[in-house]
């Protein structure tokens, strides 16, 4: 009998630590792939943890969270967001003026589609451009003291800029393809817009409308956006998943790389931080009957979060 039980015995403490080192390694290993983001999570950039300590500036974008298109503004984090215009018609596609007094925004209070400007706060709504066609997708010269713009008339979509001082109009596009979404340059000398030349494509000209040459017109390329020291341009391209993903390109259309990698949604609209570390950008399952959401991503890790979470649609973010 005592054989037995110490036979028992060691049996037992055998069987107790070899259950103990395997609970040890597989609780371990667990915390270990815990720690870990999945393979397609990683790949994607999606979701993953960002800092928001001291992201620098103001969001401002385009939503129907009331009902109809209006302004809002909020801080990167997607807190204190505060609504900028209210009114029964639609307000929309917001951009900063260099500065960050002014915003520039698009209207159809006034029956057809204008310009208009406001004070950063919302205060004192001013219509800058006029007449029975329309006038819209506004872009600030650095300056502040210009504004392209896209305007549809009888010769058709071209883009135009407004000289805010002298109040006078003057035509820098005029061909026979679709010229629309103007964007400045930081030194005031360039403006990247889209084009349809048997395809939407990325350009990029002149202040004066003079020496167009293209950037990428494959895929779909539209809707560029100049970083702020004018170095690089982020622009939309579907060349990679038919969709649409944030792109980059060098100012003079070298380095051509893809900065979003979600196969599963749209991402659309890119405008960067100020300090050019960081993009925004609004991120859909479905183009026309998804939920958009704005995201913002690193620039050099290509980690991002979403900042908005709500069932209006959230578009044309412009970051300050």
């Amino acid at each position: 009998m005592k054989i037995i039980h110490k036979k028992t015995f060691a049996f037992v403490s055998i069987f107790i630590l070899s259950m103990a080192f395997v609970l040890v390694w597989y609780f371990k290993d667990e915390k270990k792939n815990l720690n870990a983001q999945p393979k397609e999570s990683k790949k994607l950039g999606i979701d993953q943890k960002i800092k928001f300590t001291q992201l620098p500036g103001k969001i401002i974008f385009q939503s129907d969270r009331d009902g109809d298109e209006e302004i809002f503004i909020m801080n990167p984090q997607g807190q204190g967001l505060i609504k900028l215009t209210d009114n029964n018609a639609f307000d929309g596609y917001p951009v900063w003026s260099n500065d960050g007094n002014k915003i520039a925004f698009e209207s159809n209070r006034g029956g057809n589609f204008q310009i208009y400007v406001m004070d950063h706060d919302g205060k004192n709504k001013v219509k800058i451009t006029n007449g029975s066609f329309d006038n819209r997708y506004p872009s600030w010269s650095p300056d502040g003291k210009k504004i392209a713009y896209q305007s549809k008339r009888n010769k058709g979509l071209e883009i135009y800029v407004m000289d805010l001082e002298k109040k006078k109009e003057m035509m820098l596009t005029d061909a026979w393809y679709r010229s629309a979404l103007p964007n400045w340059s930081p030194d005031g000398k360039k403006i990247t817009f889209t084009a349809n030349k048997l395809g939407w494509g990325i350009y990029v000209m002149n202040r004066d409308g003079s020496d167009i040459r293209a950037l990428d017109t494959k895929g779909g390329s539209c809707r560029s956006h100049w970083s702020p020291d004018g170095r690089k341009i982020a622009y939309v391209s579907q060349k990679a998943d038919k969709k649409g993903d944030i792109w980059i390109v060098n100012q003079d259309g070298s380095n051509k790389h893809r900065l979003t990698t979600d196969f599963n949604n749209y991402d659309y609209y890119p405008s960067w931080s100020k300090d050019g570390k960081w993009i925004v950008y609004a991120n859909t399952s479905h183009k026309q009957k998804g939920n958009w959401e704005l995201r913002i991503i690193n620039v050099e890790s290509g980690k991002s979060k979403q900042i908005t979470c709500d069932p209006a649609q959230d578009k044309f973010p412009d970051w300050h």
